[in-house]
């Protein structure tokens, strides 16, 4: 038997074992269905429960909350809410050279 068969055949076997756990899991009873939560090991329902945090207090809304510059509900775009970016200048100002170009020495 070549090792493609053999993929394919075991990936066959997965696949019909998890399809006969599915339609295993959605024929019986609802009160003969084993409880997932059976299955690990451990007390979480014995345990209490930690108590709820307290408020932290404060004004609502909070101090350094701002408003929106635009309401989502109107129809309106999000761009019409905030200014235009700056725009650059259109060209850079010509730049003058500061130094004078050297002689070559003479021979």
């Amino acid at each position: 038997m070549s090792k493609e068969v053999l993929a394919i055949g075991l990936a066959l076997f997965v696949h019909v074992v998890g399809l006969v756990g599915l339609l295993w899991l959605l024929v019986i009873d609802p009160e003969d269905r084993p409880d997932w939560r059976d299955w690990w090991p451990g007390g979480d329902d014995d345990r209490p429960l930690d108590p709820s945090p307290e408020p932290r207090g404060g004004e609502v809304p909070l101090a350094d909350a701002a408003a929106s510059a635009v309401r989502l509900r109107e129809r309106t775009r999000l761009s019409d809410g905030y200014p235009r970016p700056v725009r650059r200048p259109d060209h850079a100002p010509e730049r003058t050279p500061e130094r004078v170009p050297e002689t070559a020495p003479e021979r």
